[in-house]
């Protein structure tokens, strides 16, 4: 750092990082919920094709004198696609809310005031409620700087 460089401000530097941590976050939430219904989709085509494919050998065991298809194929195609039959509207609803909340925060810090803030934490809180504790985990480290800007605010700029 010269003796020329302007003197740096810490609650800048605080506001970019917690923008940087929201912004970061909340794409990668927002890639995952939006990505799940296609991955949904697309395991869902691969078991059923699966099953097409594991049909004559099913046939072929029960003649065998065998209770129809093996127990690890059964626990194969059953275990495929947990956890993917989530509601369309519940995962669309929990993107617009994580969208609502990063408006929030940005509007928040802009122009300073807890209530944005406070804002920002309850669309945040229920985004990850609507889509659950496993999908709403990239959100987390949001919604904990969402909270240390609701109580800790960084000081407005000087100019």
């Amino acid at each position: 750092m010269t003796p020329d460089d302007p003197p740096r401000n810490p609650a800048a530097r605080q506001r970019q990082i917690g923008l940087v941590i929201v912004a970061t976050c909340t794409s990668a939430s927002l890639a995952i919920l939006v990505l799940l219904p296609l991955v949904s989709g697309l395991v869902n085509l691969l078991r059923d094709i699966l099953g097409v494919l594991i049909l004559p050998f099913s046939f072929m065991f029960g003649m065998g004198g065998e209770q129809g298809q093996s127990p690890a194929l059964l626990r194969l195609l059953s275990d495929m696609g947990l956890q993917t039959q989530m509601h369309p509207l519940r995962l669309g609803a929990a993107t617009v809310l994580e969208l609502v909340a990063v408006f929030l925060f940005v509007i928040a810090e802009r122009l300073g005031g807890r209530t944005g803030y406070m804002a920002a934490c309850a669309a945040s809180a229920g985004a990850i409620g609507l889509s659950g504790l496993p999908l709403g985990m990239p959100l987390l480290p949001a919604i904990i700087t969402e909270g240390v800007f609701l109580f800790c605010p960084p000081a407005p700029d000087p100019d």
